[in-house]
């Protein structure tokens, strides 16, 4: 049970409140007790406290039944409806920008980073909200105690994540418009005090008129003045030039009229009920044809590569290729394999940021991406770590950036130093050695099979493992088998968890390659394949690209697998599927991205020489047109006005039809 986890007593235990969700702050690895915040979310206040019950309570509570874990929130829940947009979308959005998003978030970070030093003092203290308090009481300037409580606890129980601290500034403005008698938006040009405001009466009156005088072969203008006569009992003014009501009652406006009826009509409908089925058709895009020192779980996470010595078979001719690097990151204390990354050729930083992804996300949605199906219980680690340890190779590569804040300390292990990560080198699979004459092993296996083969390795080592020396006597006293699985799930059960959750997309932007992508009015082109999905096609961004041509956008991409990649639009990110047709071949769909890339230079050049050979084809076809007949293919002349029909053209025409009835 990892930091930021949800707990709820159903009925009530001691501190806690029935029903209420509480975020486990931390389980004291030296100590005898568990400490939780409670976040209190009443209209626009929102408060932290504090609450500490003993470990022994605690796991029997757990085990009984009172507290029950629901989860984990990757962001504070009062920032639900912004949560997973990207920060320049956020601020693209914004009409004043006087201060940034980041300088909100790093004026509240700088205010509490002195608390974020002294965190161990803090937490282990009897009682932290007095330091916290007085703290803030020596802070120039003055800063409001409850406050500063909320961001230190948000900001250790959210993933050590700093945008934790962002104000809700979304629901600036959530008031009732309807019940305002002023009419609302930009003054009119006829007068500020000019027109109605729009009650839920007359909202009513536009939808039931609309669809009472609808019709494709009406303007929305005409349909407005039917609306207003036939339906508000409006009349026309004495210069024809406006409307008015004989008994004073309110009507909207014509720009009124077509605000509400795009709000109360489904936007497609709306198009098919003003243009016809035909042309709304004929605007959208296209759906497709037919076609030893450590106490928690994940304080300290080792990453290694190894290579596969058998050549792999070609998806095409089956012919033997050379296979690729496999990297796993293994769990210091449990011995579990918690991620695993793939390259091509040499162990690469792709490789690494691959096994960080599959760190970060659930592990059946990561196998998912590989076509294979595990149930949750089979590989349950999920979260990245704060103390990793990487080969120095790669791991020098490795952009240390301040946005990443999950990462408390990355290590680079010494040249020729196995024993700096024996965890991980020990967990390596083992092939029998001899000294017979070299040979090689051409596997049946393609890169998708290969790589699912390894997962499955994981999966075996995991649940098979010998980790007796991992084991405790409370643990054997537990009587279970002693594997780095079972070990898992005992600690984690026990909320000796030290993971730190990062959000799906969140892993997505941080740990996966960037690629430029074209959008067109069927499908995503990444390297001439397509891509697509239902959520996507609901933006209604093909429909944009059909109108106004392709669209440029950014794609994230697994290196070792194009299965799947993440388009990120508008601030948003979208998993698209690979669009297979009748002809594509089995196998196919899980290529490498390097294989993408060989094969859309291959198309291109293709096109070109096409292109390059076109000219001469032509010509060539049109001398033998000529060879054989004595004519050229475009021979003639070219007259003003119609064709005769004077007599030669009858004649002809009478000796043309006899021809043609002699023929048949």
């Amino acid at each position: 049970m990892m930091v930021g986890a949800r707990i709820i007593a159903p009925e009530g235990y001691k501190q806690f409140e029935a029903g209420e969700t509480y975020h486990l702050l931390r389980s004291d690895s030296h100590g005898n007790r568990v400490r939780f915040i409670w976040f209190i979310n009443q209209d626009a206040d929102v408060s932290a406290e504090l609450i500490t019950i003993s470990k022994f309570d605690f796991e029997e509570a757990l085990e009984s039944g009172l507290l029950v874990e629901s989860g984990r929130d990757d962001y504070p829940p009062w920032l639900g409806p912004v949560q997973n947009k990207s920060i320049p979308f956020l601020e693209s959005r914004r009409h004043s920008q006087k201060e940034k998003y980041e300088q909100k978030v790093d004026r509240r970070y700088l205010v509490i980073s002195d608390l974020v030093s002294r965190l161990d003092e803090i937490l282990e203290s009897d009682d932290p909200n007095p330091l916290i308090n007085a703290h803030a009481k020596s802070y120039r300037p003055h800063q409001n105690a409850k406050r500063v409580r909320l961001w230190f606890y948000s900001y250790i129980v959210f993933g050590f994540n700093k945008w934790a601290l962002m104000p809700p500034f979304y629901r600036i403005g959530k008031w009732d418009r309807e019940k305002t008698t002023k009419k609302l938006g930009r003054p009119s040009p006829k007068g500020r005090k000019h027109g109605y405001p729009c009650t839920a009466e007359m909202k009513e009156k536009i939808l039931t008129g609309f669809l009472k005088y609808k019709s494709p072969y009406r303007t929305q203008q005409q349909i407005y003045g039917a609306v207003m006569t036939g339906e508000f009992g409006c009349a026309v003014g004495k210069d024809a030039r406006h409307f008015y009501h004989p008994e004073g009652k309110p009507f909207p406006s014509a720009t009124q009229f077509k605000y509400w009826l795009r709000k109360v009509i489904y936007p497609d409908a709306l198009t098919r009920e003003l243009k016809g089925a035909k042309k709304a058709r004929a605007e959208s895009g296209s759906v497709g044809s037919f076609s030893s020192r450590l106490m928690n779980l994940n304080q300290r996470v080792e990453f290694d590569g190894y290579y596969i010595t058998e050549k792999l078979s070609g998806l095409t001719e089956g012919s033997a290729v050379e296979s690729f690097c496999v990297v796993r990151a293994v769990c210091g204390l449990s011995g579990m394999v918690v991620g695993i990354g793939f390259a091509e050729g040499r162990e690469s930083m792709d490789a690494y940021r691959m096994a960080l992804f599959s760190m970060a996300t659930d592990k059946v949605k990561f196998c998912e991406l590989f076509g294979m199906t595990i149930k949750p219980e089979e590989w349950p680690s999920i979260g990245v770590s704060g103390g990793i340890v990487f080969d120095r190779g790669p791991g020098a590569t490795y952009g240390v950036e301040p946005e990443i804040h999950w990462l408390g300390s990355i290590e680079l292990t010494p040249t020729y130093s196995g024993q700096s990560k024996a965890t991980v080198e020990s967990s390596h699979p083992r092939e029998k050695a001899d000294l017979e004459q070299p040979t090689h092993f051409h596997s049946k296996l393609n890169f998708v099979q290969m790589a699912r083969r390894e997962l499955m390795q994981v999966l075996e080592d995991n649940s098979s493992s010998d980790a007796s020396d991992r084991m405790t006597e409370e643990m054997f006293l537990s009587g279970f088998i002693p594997t780095p699985l079972n070990i898992w799930t005992y600690l984690d059960g026990r909320a000796r968890n030290s993971s730190i959750g990062v959000p799906y997309v969140e892993a997505i932007r941080t740990f996966l390659v960037e690629h430029p992508v074209a959008i067109h009015k069927d499908a995503v082109y990444f390297y001439g394949r397509r891509y697509r999905s239902e959520e996507l096609i609901e933006t209604k961004v093909f429909d944009r690209a059909a109108r106004g041509g392709s669209i440029r956008a950014k794609a994230y991409v697994l290196t070792m697998c194009v299965r799947h990649i993440w388009l990120e639009l508008e601030g948003s990110i979208y998993e698209l599927d690979f669009v297979r047709t009748a002809s594509t071949l089995e196998g196919s769909i899980d290529i490498s991205l390097s294989d993408l890339m060989e094969i859309d230079l291959n198309r291109r050049e293709g096109a070109k020489e096409l292109a390059y050979q076109r000219p001469a084809i032509h010509q060539h076809f049109n001398r033998r047109f000529k060879d054989e007949t004595g004519e050229d293919r475009d021979g003639g002349q070219r007259k003003l006005g119609r064709p005769s029909k004077g007599g030669a053209a009858q004649r002809d025409t009478a000796d043309y039809k006899r021809f043609i009835g002699k023929a048949k």
